[in-house]
């Protein structure tokens, strides 16, 4: 199992799996509550992904209940011993938009994201220094601290880790008003621009821009980002792997996560438009070396 996978994103996947074998095994919450020996809402909350068994025979108990094999006990049990403990973020949870601590739980086992940005520069893409111009400018409107400017910055900045160094792709398609719209100073952009020119050589980074001359598809409404996943990262013999997922960024900062098989279709209609209406990537360092000259 790949060590960059978060605890919160394998408690998740686990419950997922846990409440298809319960379901298989044709039991209740409440019924499997009674079998591993706790209570109905520890069930509840563990299918869900918000906690772990406070003791391993309680999850031994139930594995056993459902038929699962010996090399799938193992796995499972391994898994549920991964799933502990906090992830990276959990210190700078107070400092997250509604929604994002889901979302960051779900990225952290990514295989690839394709995200649209239509008014910023996607966060995944954001210098230090644009990123904390971003979010300052909202601090008298949200009424936020110093403190919060501070530790939303690290997170943004610390996310970023998923492509530099941990090989998540990505493919990105930005409106021309995301990079135009001034944040902080002409020499942030400046810089800005730069650091996405240089991210797109990565070979797991495709930036593609859509320029404001161009009459084709936008999409209205916010931006917006497909996860999707990777089997290899998880004990596939004895885990479901997740459907992909979007998450949809709202004007209210609300980041709602969806494995709606309709909606993840319409969504990734969308972006697939997308990408044919912008501009090549090999023609995004040459746009931003023009975008650099005019700001």
């Amino acid at each position: 199992m790949a060590a960059n996978v978060g605890a919160t994103f394998l408690r998740i996947v686990l419950g997922q799996e846990l409440t298809r074998l319960r379901e298989q095994a044709g039991l209740t919450g409440e019924a499997a509550a009674k079998k591993a020996g706790c209570s109905t809402p520890t069930i509840s909350n563990v299918e869900s992904g918000k906690t772990g068994f406070r003791r391993i025979e309680q999850l031994a108990k139930l594995l056993e209940e459902y038929g699962v094999d010996e090399d799938g006990t193992a796995m499972l049990m391994d898994c549920h011993k991964q799933a502990k403990g906090d992830d990276w973020w959990t210190t700078s949870v107070s400092a997250l938009p509604s929604g994002m601590n889901l979302f960051l739980a779900w990225e952290s086992g990514a295989e690839l994201v394709n995200a649209w940005c239509p008014g910023v520069v996607n966060g995944l893409l954001q210098t230090k220094e644009y990123a904390h111009a971003c979010i300052l400018s909202a601090k008298i409107a949200n009424d936020t601290t110093d403190e919060f400017v501070e530790s939303a910055v690290e997170v943004r900045i610390k996310r970023q880790k998923r492509i530099t160094e941990e090989g998540m792709k990505l493919n990105c398609v930005m409106d021309e008003s995301a990079l135009t719209n001034m944040v902080g100073s002409p020499e942030i952009l400046r810089a800005q621009y730069k650091a996405i020119a240089e991210l797109n050589e990565l070979p797991n980074v495709t930036v593609q821009i859509i320029p404001k001359s161009a009459p084709t598809y936008r999409a209205t409404g916010g931006d917006f980002t497909i996860l999707s996943f990777d089997p290899k990262r998880l004990p596939e013999e004895a885990m479901q792997v997740p459907t992909p997922i979007v998450a949809c960024a709202t004007v209210d900062a609300i980041t709602r996560v969806s494995s709606k098989d309709r909606q993840v279709k319409q969504f990734a209609r969308r972006f697939e438009v997308l990408t044919r209406g912008a501009l090549p990537d090999y023609e995004t360092p040459k746009f931003l070396e023009q975008l650099a000259r005019e700001v």
